[in-house]
């Protein structure tokens, strides 16, 4: 098992996804209250128990399920892991509880963009029982053994996305709010998928985040990462490049195969200087790039900035 640097009392679980390393991460909250934050999904769950076995716990060890927000790749696994825990307490936000409680909508929307991949992509998506959900806005703070840690509203990447930051080691546990990024690469991907793309929430939640101070910024996609002045810079400068992009080829009429070439070029020169299994790598990250045009398009089209009715 490849061990990754994260802050004290936290490990980081690569659950493999289709079989990848460096694509989804839970982050293992180590103590008397084993927790996990954001366990990936449904179809990752046999890597899950092993990463959890390599430390020595079960399922059945764990006690809560920490939630940034309720996309499939992030919280798909919730309900099987719920079904063989009886004692596990799911913590969301308050806007992505009911998604927990009945899926059949967000999973019928992902069908519009997954078809016939989603048992493959996702497995199998269980509901969470509503008595086992604790929600959250943001200002609370949740106490598990050894953890405190504070939930903050954080839109951007979607509008029912938390910021988790654990006051003891400095870690933001941050989903995707700050894009993704591969170990060992100074870069970061946006990651700006349908329905909710918001760029004036996210600027704030950008703001938001480097008010905490972190010492680290927990991705799921993928690590944890210290260099948190350069990470939260170079996120903001490529989520503004990435929306400038789409905006530009919309006013220019550009149909969406016109629009995601753009962005793929944009990628290609940004990760010229990485090696062609890293490029490869960041291109796959968080899937295709016809979904990141098509969260921005849909921005840009709801403000009426491309002259494309909404």
């Amino acid at each position: 098992m490849e061990v990754y640097p994260t802050p004290s009392d936290i490990a980081l679980i690569d659950v493999y996804h289709l079989g990848r390393a460096h694509v989804i991460g839970t982050f293992l909250l180590l103590g008397d209250a084993p927790a996990l934050i954001d366990p990936g999904p449904a179809s990752t769950l046999p890597a899950l128990k092993a990463g959890l076995d390599a430390h020595g716990l079960s399922v059945a060890d764990l006690r809560a399920v920490v939630l940034t927000h309720i996309h499939l790749d992030h919280a798909g696994a919730t309900g099987l892991l719920a079904v063989e825990n009886s004692h596990l307490v799911v913590h969301v936000h308050e806007r992505g509880a009911p998604h927990l409680i009945d899926p059949s909508r967000l999973l019928n929307s992902a069908s519009l963009l997954y078809g016939d991949r989603m048992e493959q992509l996702w497995g199998d998506v269980r509901p969470v029982a509503p008595e086992r959900i604790r929600v959250y806005t943001g200002g609370e703070t949740l106490r598990l053994n050894g953890h405190t840690l504070r939930a903050f509203d954080a839109p951007g990447h979607a509008k029912h996305h938390l910021v988790w930051f654990d006051e003891a080691n400095g870690a933001a546990f941050v989903g995707d709010n700050t894009g993704v990024r591969l170990p060992g690469v100074r870069m970061t991907r946006p990651a700006t998928p349908p329905p909710d793309v918001d760029l004036e929430a996210w600027g704030r939640t950008h703001d938001l985040i480097e008010q905490l101070h972190p010492q680290w910024l927990c991705l799921t996609h993928f690590g944890a990462y210290d260099d948190v002045a350069f990470h939260l810079a170079d996120a903001r400068l490529r989520l503004r490049q990435w929306a400038e992009i789409v905006r530009q080829s919309l006013l220019a009429g550009h149909d969406e195969a016109t629009g995601v070439a753009a962005l793929e070029a944009a990628l290609a020169s940004e990760a010229a200087t990485l090696s062609p299994v890293e490029q490869a790598a960041i291109i796959q990250q968080t899937g295709p790039l016809t979904l990141s045009w098509r969260g921005l398009a849909r921005y840009w089209q709801k403000l009426g900035v491309s002259g494309v009715r909404s």
